[in-house]
């Protein structure tokens, strides 16, 4: 089959088959996508005549030029037809998922990428009057989001991407986009929230593991409390979207819809050993067919872009600058000053340096300056926004990505290469083919993309390729209690009968734990040493207290924590990580930056203190420089447990450096990325809700205010009240530190600027423009 459309055997007869096809059927089959994608690569003067007619026919009318036949002129009215229906421009997928919104409470879709969800959801934003809530899997996609919805939305809607009750006298109406995690704080306000409409983003995550319980307990409790408005389940490539609404009993006025359908070519690609480029198809058994130019140089030489999707292990091992340093080494050095700009506010974000020689190399920075981006989750958030920007803005040459940018985020490549299978489910490498050759807006013009993957994985590939992916029909919620992990039955039983605490975020049985261990005697020891006037003291300060005392404030903290717990103790993989994480929660709590957390941690590890002491003797002449580089090259790393969410009774602990490991040989990047999981996965999502409770707790019963002081150290990294509501406005600490001084007056109700807001240049203005 390859080699006759490259040959050009019968092409004309394919294409008008292909087209009746998908007049009669619809852009249904894979096959003929692939087809077509050979026939306008090899054969371009003989598809253009057939071009407008295939977008017309598979219904992307926003791409198609004016009619020239019968056929065009046919969709061009069904188009019309559309926009007089829904008052919308929509493609006929648009249209028939926008039918279903309308006119039913409940309704769950599946939809391939490239097939305007995105779209879609902007106008359904932007037409529902009242306030909506946004889920989404994760913070990256938030931020998307986020910009996204302040685009399209007028300066009276407040956009949050968490749910407070602000800005009251000048909004009228919200727009809340969040993770499962926090969504249940929306029930807090089920008396003051007017929600019309609930879209619940890339809703396979009901089937993970953790994740997947907290999503229906959110799915559960937002129905029981906002019962009249409209919930939507988004997927891609779910073959049963209608077991989303089959496993929480939503049966009456609900409907699912499968959108199978292809809106852009693929080419397959299959690399061998010998480095050896060849065309296959995992659509029909035909043989490979080899290409004479090694297709991905082409395309970087000629400025086009590579996503290689690959395990984060070879990263940090880097052995992704060996696989592909062929590539590497073709993508020149940038001089655009946007670039560099970006390029500059990452590395001091990260607190790194782009110099191999110097002591905090980073090869994240260094490998930016070549247009070559890495993207995982356990880069910092504003890391990935940044390096999402970098990649928007078409900086970007070659892509470095784990399954983080996989998530909905709306960035295509023009080559997407496969590295790693391990672990990988279907859902996953349908989403990775989606990447390449997106549907761009080009008028006229029919879009194709490249996959490649290497040979040894070719059968892999295409036994995925063709799976369907089914999600469950029972919620993990209703599973026996006996076959719910043990530290997710307090959440599974408090949905079911109702006892989830909103305001403490803790199952009403946790904080119950927390009461009856009478834990004064800890939480007193810890506001007695750590805080001082109100706040905590300075990381000097707290250095400065006996080893005893730092030692039993790091003990108490892990009392306090473990208390909530439904087992009596945390297994030793689970202690390692809450010691590694109270010491960085502390310098959290002393208001350090990140990139100062990081220098910190860093310094421990590599065991600073005792390199100094080396550099002393070398300056004292003690000793000559070879001995110097001998002595610090033979001192280890200290130890430190890999970051990894808690509680979990399956973890089994993993050290980020080998015990043998030199500190000359510490890699800065691992630091900066396991840093930011543990202020992120174990601070934030493990650690601070049972130690503010426990805090709460204590306040109630003693009137203590430190208590409540520590806590808004611990949530907001700052007790200062107009921080405090700035941050609830939702500014960043590095905007706080300028706005802050043009704050009149700042409640839930509205900001008041001083007269020195006129001083502020015009972006600082647009930026308040909400809230003037």
């Amino acid at each position: 089959m390859i080699k006759e459309l490259i040959d050009g055997v019968g092409i004309d007869n394919y294409l008008k088959e292909s087209l009746f096809e998908i007049h009669t059927k619809g852009p249904v089959s894979a096959s003929t996508f692939e087809k077509l994608a050979y026939i306008k690569k090899f054969h371009e003067e003989k598809f253009k005549p057939f071009e407008n007619k295939f977008l017309s026919s598979i219904g992307l009318f926003y791409k198609s030029e004016k009619p020239k036949s019968v056929l065009e002129t046919f969709y061009s009215i069904y188009s019309e037809s559309i926009v007089d229906e829904t008052g919308h421009s929509f493609t006929a997928t648009q249209a028939s998922a926008f039918r279903e919104i309308n006119n039913n409470k409940y309704f769950s879709f599946s939809a391939p990428t490239s097939s305007g969800k995105s779209y879609l959801f902007r106008e359904l934003i932007k037409s529902t009057e009242n306030d909506i809530l946004i889920i989404v899997p994760s913070r990256a996609l938030i931020a998307e989001y986020y910009n996204e919805v302040l685009d399209i939305v007028d300066n009276e809607t407040l956009v949050l991407q968490f749910i407070d009750n602000i800005n009251t006298e000048k909004s009228k109406r919200r727009v809340f986009i969040v993770t499962p995690e926090r969504g249940s704080e929306v029930l807090k306000y089920r008396d003051i929230f007017n929600i019309d409409l609930i879209l619940l983003d890339e809703a396979q995550i009901s089937e993970e593991e953790l994740r997947g319980m907290t999503f229906d307990a959110l799915v559960r409790r937002v129905d029981r409390a906002y019962p009249n408005a409209k919930k939507v389940f988004a997927h891609p490539f779910i073959n049963n979207p209608e077991a989303q609404l089959k496993k929480h009993n939503f049966k009456d006025d609900s409907q699912s819809k499968n959108y199978n359908l292809y809106t852009a070519g693929k080419i397959f690609i299959e690399i061998d050993k010998n480095k050896n480029f060849k065309y296959f198809s995992p659509n029909v058994k035909t043989q490979p067919v080899s290409l004479d130019k090694d297709i991905v140089e082409k395309t970087i030489r000629k400025g086009g872009s590579l996503l290689v999707y690959i395990s984060k292990s070879k990263i940090y091992e880097g052995r992704h600058l060996i696989d592909f340093g062929k590539y590497i080494e073709l993508c020149p050095f940038l001089t655009d000053p946007s670039a560099k700009f970006l390029i500059s506010k990452l590395k001091e974000f990260v607190g790194a340096s782009d110099k191999p020689k110097n002591d905090k190399y980073s090869l994240l920075i260094d490998l930016m300056s070549r247009g070559i981006v890495i993207h995982h989750g356990s880069m910092p958030l504003k890391a990935r926004l940044m390096a999402e920007e970098f990649i928007r803005r078409g900086h970007a040459r070659i892509c470095f990505a784990t399954s983080t940018l996989v998530q909905g985020i709306n960035m295509p490549f023009d080559l997407v290469w496969i590295d790693n299978f391990n672990n990988m489910q279907a859902i996953t490498l349908k989403n990775l083919i989606g990447r390449s050759g997106r549907t761009s807006h080009n008028k006229g013009i029919f879009d194709y993309g490249y996959t490649i993957v290497k040979s040894e994985n070719v059968e892999t590939f295409t036994k995925r390729f063709k799976d369907l992916v089914n999600i469950e029909e029972v919620s993990k919620l209703d599973l026996d209690i006996k076959d719910i992990d043990v530290d997710q039955r307090d959440l599974a039983e408090s949905i079911k009968n109702d006892t989830f605490d909103e305001d403490l975020h803790l199952p009403e049985s946790q904080i119950e734990r927390i009461k009856d261990s009478k834990l004064d005697k800890e939480i007193k020891y810890i506001l007695d040493n750590l805080i001082v006037d109100n706040k905590p003291l300075t990381g000097v300060q707290y250095y400065e207290l006996k080893e005893s005392v730092r030692r039993k404030i790091k003990s108490n903290f892990k009392i306090i924590y473990s208390k909530h717990l439904r087992r009596p103790k945390l297994n030793k993989a689970e202690a390692s990580v809450l010691s590694a994480a109270i010491p960085i929660m502390l310098w959290h709590i002393q208001g350090k930056s990140f990139s100062e957390i990081v220098s910190l941690r860093y310094n421990f590890i590599c065991q600073k203190d005792e390199q100094r002491k080396v550099f002393s003797r070398l300056k004292r002449k003690e000793i000559t420089a070879d001995e110097a580089k001998e002595i610090i090259n033979a001192i280890k790393v200290r130890y430190s447990p890999v970051a990894s969410q808690i509680p979990n009774t399956k973890l089994r602990g993993a050290p980020l450096f080998k015990d043998h490991e030199s500190v000359s040989e510490v890699d800065y990047d691992l630091v900066i990325y396991d840093t930011y999981d543990y202020l992120d996965k174990v601070i934030s999502l493990s650690m601070s809700d049972p130690i503010s409770a426990a805090l709460e707790i204590y306040f109630d019963s003693t009137k203590d205010a430190r208590a409540i002081h520590l806590q808004n150290y611990l949530r907001y990294g700052t007790n200062d009240d107009i921080e405090i509501w700035l941050i609830r406005y939702g500014f960043s600490f590095e905007d706080i530190s300028w706005i802050k001084e043009h704050v009149y007056k700042i409640s839930a109700e509205k900001i008041e600027f001083k007269d020195s807001l006129t001083q502020c240049s015009a972006e600082q203005k647009e930026m308040l423009s909400r809230y003037i």
